[in-house]
C-alpha cells in the first residue's frame, strides 16, 4: 500500500459486503472461528454492528458486534476483528476500534467489552496502553484446550467509552515508565544466557499492597513453538496468580513494554 493512498471506514450493511467480511476471516482465522454472514445480519438488525476498512473498494479489514447485556447494563460485545494479512501493522486496527466506539456512541452504548488471549501482548498494549481498557475477569478455559491440552483462557476487556481515562489514553497513549514504579512482581523469570530458562514464585503477598506485575512473554507464539516447557509452565503460573489477584479485588490497567525477554502486565486494586 502506498503511503499516499487511504484508508476509508465505514458500517457494512448489504449482504454482499458480508459476504465479503466472511471471506476476509478466511485469511486470517482458522475455519471453526468463522462467523457467517446469516449471523452478522441478524446481529445488525439487533443492535449490533459490522464495521468495514476499505482500500478503494476492497475490504481490508473489519471488526464485528453484537448487543450484550449482563442483566444490569446493556454493551456492545466486540466479537471478532479481521485485518488482511498484506494490510497489518498500519494502524488499521486501531482505527477500527475507534470507529466502533464512535457508532456505539451515537447508538447510545457506554461500554464495549471483548476478550482477548493474555499471552498476545501485542493485543494487550493496544487494549489497555492504547484504548484504556481495563481486566478485571479472567475467563478459564473459555474456548476448551488446545491440541496440546492446555487451557484457552482470556482476559475481558471493558472499555467505557466516555471514561476519562479512555478519551485520555486515545488522546495521548499511556505508556508507563519501564520500571514501572514499586511494583512487586507475582512471578520471577529465571534467565540462561540469551533465554529464559525457568519460572518462580515470589512469594509476594497481595495483602496490604496497592497494586502488582506480572510478566508476559514478547511473542507467546514463539514461546510456544521454541520453548513449548516453558510455555506451559507460564501458562500455568499467570492464570493462578490473575485468578488469586482478580479474586482479591485487583484488575489489569496496563501493559508495559520492555527491552527484555517479558513485557508485564499493571494490576492494581480497584478504587
Amino acid at each position: 500500500m502506498n503511503r499516499n493512498e487511504t484508508i476509508s471506514y465505514r458500517p457494512l450493511t448489504h449482504v454482499k459486503e458480508l459476504h465479503s467480511a466472511v471471506e476476509l476471516q478466511k485469511t486470517a482465522w482458522s475455519q471453526d472461528t468463522i462467523t457467517s454472514m446469516p449471523q452478522m445480519q441478524a446481529a445488525i438488525l439487533h443492535g449490533g454492528s459490522v464495521i468495514g476498512a476499505f482500500h478503494e473498494s476492497r475490504l481490508i479489514g473489519f471488526n464485528y458486534g453484537f448487543a450484550g447485556y449482563d442483566g444490569q447494563v446493556t454493551y456492545l460485545a466486540s466479537h471478532m476483528m479481521a485485518i488482511h494479512p498484506d494490510y497489518r501493522d498500519k494502524g488499521i486496527g486501531m482505527q477500527l476500534k475507534l470507529e466502533q466506539r464512535l457508532w456505539a456512541i451515537q447508538y447510545g452504548y457506554r461500554k464495549i467489552v471483548w476478550t482477548y488471549d493474555p499471552f498476545e501482548a501485542r493485543n494487550g498494549y493496544l487494549n489497555l496502553a492504547k484504548l484504556g481498557g481495563i481486566v478485571s475477569r479472567f475467563l478459564p478455559s473459555f474456548y476448551g484446550e488446545d491440541s496440546n491440552g492446555l487451557a484457552i483462557d482470556r482476559f475481558m476487556v471493558e472499555w467505557e467509552i466516555l471514561s476519562e481515562r479512555v478519551v485520555s489514553a486515545i488522546a495521548n497513549p499511556n505508556e508507563v515508565s519501564a520500571e514501572f514504579g514499586d511494583y512487586p512482581e507475582l512471578f520471577v523469570l529465571q534467565s540462561d544466557g540469551n533465554r529464559i530458562a525457568g519460572i518462580r514464585n515470589s512469594n509476594q503477598i497481595l495483602d496490604n499492597i496497592s497494586g502488582c506485575s506480572i510478566p508476559v512473554p514478547r511473542s507467546g507464539k514463539l514461546l510456544k513453538r521454541e520453548q513449548p516447557d516453558l510455555f506451559a509452565a507460564w501458562h500455568n503460573h499467570l492464570r493462578e496468580h490473575v485468578a488469586e489477584a482478580f479474586s482479591r479485588g485487583f484488575q489489569v490497567v496496563n501493559l508495559v513494554r520492555t527491552n527484555g525477554h517479558s513485557h508485564h502486565y499493571l494490576l492494581e486494586a480497584r478504587r
